[in-house]
C-alpha cells in the first residue's frame, strides 16, 4: 500500500471517529443534563532531541501518518428551562449533584429526580440523590427546595441536596446515563458559593442543534473525500502493477 493510500485511511478513520462522536451529541440533544463531547488533534511533542514525548492520556494514537485523536468532555452549562415539577432540580452554576450507586458516589447535572417506594428521592434509574447527611426521605404533599438546596417537606426542613464542585472537570469520566466518576478523589472541592438550585427546573443538554449538524456534514464530506483518495489511489497501483513488464 503506498503512502498516499496509508495517508488517506488514516484521515478517513480519525473523520469516521469524529462523525460518530458528533452523532451521540445529536442523539442526545434533548436529554437533560447532557454535556457534549468535542474533539481534539494534538500533533505530538518532541524533546530537544527530537524525540515524541509520550501520548496524552485518553489519547488515541491511530496510525504514524495521523495525528493523535481526543474527545474531551464540554463542561459549559445548558439552557434551564422551566417544568413546574417540584422534584425537577437545575443548578445555576458550577457543580455537580451527588449520587450513589453500587460503584460507589457518581456525580450529575441530571436533575430530574423522584421518589421510589420507600420516599426516598432517587435519579430517574434509581439511584439515591445523597444530601449532606445521606439519602434524602420525603414523607408529606407540600416539597419545597430552596436556592441553597435546602430541602423543606410541609415547611420541615429533611435534608440538603449536596452539591460538590471540582478543582478540573477533565478528572471526570462518563459512565452513562448522564453521571460521572472522578478518576482523581483529591479534585473534589468544598460546595460552590456561588451556584443556586432552582426547584421545577431543568438543564438542557449544552449541544447547540445547528452547529451539531453542520459539523455533521462537513465531518461527512471530509470522510468521502478521503473514501476517493484512496479509490484513487488503488486504482492507479492497479494500473502500475498491470503494465509492470508491458512493451509498448
Amino acid at each position: 500500500m503506498s503512502g498516499g493510500m496509508y495517508l488517506a485511511a488514516a484521515g478517513a478513520l480519525v473523520q469516521q471517529m469524529r462523525l460518530e462522536m458528533l452523532a451521540n451529541n445529536v442523539a442526545n440533544i434533548n436529554t437533560v443534563g447532557y454535556k457534549g463531547e468535542k474533539s481534539v488533534f494534538r500533533v505530538p511533542e518532541e524533546t530537544p532531541t527530537g524525540e515524541e514525548l509520550p501520548s496524552e492520556e485518553g489519547s488515541q494514537s491511530l496510525s504514524p501518518y495521523a495525528p493523535p485523536f481526543l474527545t474531551m468532555v464540554d463542561f459549559s452549562q445548558g439552557a434551564i428551562h422551566q417544568t413546574g415539577n417540584p422534584l425537577d432540580v437545575a443548578l445555576n452554576g458550577e457543580g455537580f449533584f451527588n449520587v450513589q450507586t453500587p460503584d460507589g458516589i457518581q456525580y450529575t447535572r441530571q436533575g430530574s429526580f423522584s421518589l421510589n417506594v420507600d420516599g426516598v428521592l432517587v435519579t430517574q434509574d434509581g439511584y439515591p440523590v445523597l444530601g449532606e447527611g445521606g439519602e434524602i426521605t420525603i414523607e408529606g404533599g407540600n416539597v419545597e427546595i430552596d436556592a441553597t438546596g435546602g430541602v423543606y417537606v410541609d415547611g420541615d426542613e429533611v435534608g440538603r441536596l449536596q452539591v460538590t464542585a471540582f478543582a478540573d472537570n477533565e478528572s471526570l469520566e462518563k459512565t452513562g446515563n448522564g453521571r460521572f466518576v472522578s478518576n482523581d478523589p483529591a479534585m473534589a472541592g468544598n460546595r460552590p458559593e456561588n451556584t443556586t438550585v432552582r426547584q421545577g427546573h431543568l438543564e438542557s443538554a449544552n449541544v447547540n442543534p445547528l452547529q451539531a449538524m453542520t459539523e455533521m456534514i462537513e465531518t461527512s464530506r471530509a470522510f468521502e473525500a478521503y473514501q476517493k483518495v484512496i479509490q484513487s489511489a488503488d486504482e492507479a497501483t492497479e494500473k502500475s502493477i498491470n503494465n509492470v513488464g508491458k512493451v509498448a
